[in-house]
């Protein structure tokens, strides 16, 4: 070790989600190679021995005696290494369950760290450790008190260090004592675009302003995909410094380390003010708030949400152990991206593309345009392209149920969309494959979807990105890929193609003409979400974000729309696939969106 230095480590190991002691091979693994490299003290992400996204699982006392024998696996196999390991894991005290990270040093317990503050979400299973400040415990048969989260490094005299769960700000730290030299922050945090730049920029400041280094480490990417993705990050920071970054999004986990110098003291806690920014009114000029305002910027975007959805059905491939999907392929901008997510899945997984069974259903409204665009996307992408064109089938259910093949009303639309996700779903039990969902959240907030039709999937890929920003990915795509076809999607008018076509053959329904321009939905959605703006309000700000593209009257009419589909389409997004949450705003029941079916809409309407 150099003199007058600290080496820390931070592990995100390869995890199997409620598996303890495969868990527990793993961490001690990683645990090793840092000793291997001289890592004096290494940290774990939070609830590491059985992952964070457990839910109501965690409550389960079998598990929970499985999480006994992984640390006890763990302190006997680093029994033998100075090295001290900060370890996050659920734990029982006096028949309570906390949050906590767990310090091990040559096989004993020397201290620990319950998580204090907890989210509404935690609260469903853990205890807040405020219950056990400043008393002694009983912890896996030591008896030890919490009382304090700095400790001493008992392999290197006088490396004072901080730990903490999820803090979102570094407080002052411990003002009686002048020699911290380093602080801990293990999370359970989930990424979303932009959230590690924002973590990475806050954590440089926060070890420049107090002179010390900063260990930062999120949950990795074996985590649960049901409606967030966790990639892994972590990072190292000394003295406003990046020290090392780890790889996001790596199945078989991370182990970065670097050294932390020792000062003489910490520097007092000052924060210089920054110009505050007004980022909401911003967003209320911005015609676009899901999109960036720079080239530059709208490039990085892209490629952070690519990757986050590809992360995340690439482990959804790997938990099912299928290395086939089912893609329904229109020609539209939506299924269009589904299939670029999926090509990223299977680089990744470095799965062959014929794996990717696209089928194409011809219906009664189906142009040539949206045809010769599937037929061609999927010579690009090398994929397995199957025909199956519905029309006999719709006519012949259309007689069963007494509906005349002359009507044109919503049962026609929707039994064409159903027949579609029939076919898709058997070709998936057949394929021994699933079935990749391609719908968005502006359908989604809208209920523009046919219930158990294009609505349903076995994993939604789209289910959170806005229909203003999904032209820019296929951009994204279309400009590295030099592909004609993607950029003629782009241009393609948004429609379900489930009304015949017009006397030239070209599409005839056409979304917007029927529920308003996605670009002022995606903008209402935004500003009702994300600060709860009221209907007035957004119509306020609407129509100066609009000025002369829409007039009051046109942004009012459709306003109505979407607040009186949004208020009565909860019952679809209530049993929404699971789909991946890629930025702040999502549309999940179970993760984001909390609200009831039954809502009264009347009151949701501007006069």
């Amino acid at each position: 070790m150099r003199e007058g230095f600290l080496r820390v480590g931070a592990i995100v190991p390869e995890i199997k989600l409620g598996n303890p002691l495969y868990n527990a091979e793993k961490i001690v693994e990683k645990i090793r190679d840092a000793y291997d490299y001289g890592v004096e003290v290494v940290a774990t992400p939070e609830l590491c021995t059985t992952g964070v996204s457990l839910g109501d699982i965690f409550k389960q006392d079998y598990l929970m005696e499985k999480v006994n024998e992984a640390i006890q696996k763990i302190m006997d196999e680093t029994s033998d290494l100075e090295i001290t390991i900060v370890l996050g894991t659920p734990l029982k005290i006096e028949n309570k369950l906390y949050n906590v990270a767990l310090l091990i040093y040559q096989g004993e317990i020397i201290g620990f760290v319950p998580k204090k503050n907890l989210s509404p979400d935690e609260l469903r299973c853990f205890n807040t450790g405020s219950y056990i400040y400043d008393r002694k415990v009983n912890v896996l048969g030591h008896e030890l008190m919490f009382e304090k989260n700095v400790f001493e490094a008992p392999n290197h005299e006088g490396a004072n260090f901080d730990v903490e769960l999820s803090v979102k700000e570094l407080k002052y730290l411990n003002p009686e004592n002048k020699t911290i030299y380093l602080s801990i922050n293990m999370t359970s945090n989930y990424d979303v675009v932009s959230r590690t730049v924002k973590v990475k920029k806050e954590a440089l400041k926060l070890s420049k302003d107090n002179g010390i280094g900063y260990v930062y480490i999120m949950p990795g990417i074996n985590e649960s995909v049901t409606d967030f993705v966790y990639s892994g990050y972590s990072v190292i920071i000394d003295d406003g410094t990046i020290i090392k970054e780890g790889e996001k999004f790596n199945f078989e986990g991370s182990l970065i380390y670097g050294d932390i110098k020792l000062n003489e003291e910490i520097n007092d806690y000052v924060i210089e003010k920054e110009e505050p920014i007004d980022k909401k009114a911003q967003k209320e000029l911005n015609k676009y708030p899901f999109v960036p305002n720079t080239p530059e910027d709208i490039k990085e975007r892209c490629k952070e949400v690519l990757e986050l959805q590809s992360s995340a059905l690439a482990r959804r491939i790997k938990q099912l152990g299928h290395n086939r999907v089912v893609l329904g392929l229109s020609g539209g901008s939506d299924s269009t991206l589904a299939l670029i997510v999926i090509n990223e899945a299977f680089k990744k997984l470095n799965i062959d593309n014929k794996g990717i069974i696209a089928i194409t259903m011809p219906g009664f409204g189906t142009s040539d345009r949206t045809y010769n665009n599937s037929i061609n996307l999927a010579k690009e992408y090398d994929v397995t392209l199957r025909e199956i064109s519905i029309k006999e089938a719709c006519i012949q259910h259309y007689k069963d149920i007494g509906l005349s093949v002359d009507d044109r009303s919503v049962t026609y639309e929707n039994a064409q969309a159903r027949e579609r996700t029939q076919i898709l779903m058997d070709v998936a039990n057949m394929e021994n494959a699933f079935v990749v969902g391609t719908g968005d959240m502006s359908e989604l907030a809208l209920g523009w979807c046919t219930y158990n039709g294009d609505h349903m999937s076995m994993y939604a890929v789209n289910c959170n990105i806005p229909k203003t920003l999904i032209k820019h990915i296929i951009r994204y795509e279309a400009e590295r890929r030099n592909s004609k076809t993607l950029f003629d999607i782009i241009d393609t008018p948004i429609s379900p193609e489930l009304l015949p076509t017009d006397e030239k053959g070209e599409i005839a329904q056409k979304t917007e003409s029927n529920i308003g321009p996605y670009e002022l939905h995606d903008y209402f959605l935004y500003h009702f979400l994300k600060y709860n703006s009221t209907p007035n309000y957004i119509l306020e700000i609407a129509t100066k974000a609009f000025e002369g593209v829409y007039n009051k009257e046109e942004i009012h009419k459709w306003l109505n729309v979407f607040l009186r589909r949004f208020m009565t389409q909860q019952f679809k997004r209530s049993c929404s696939a699971d789909g991946p949450k890629v930025g702040t705003i999502g549309l999940s029941p179970r993760g984001d969106l909390v609200m009831p079916s039954d809502l009264d809409a009347s009151i949701w309407k501007i006069m």
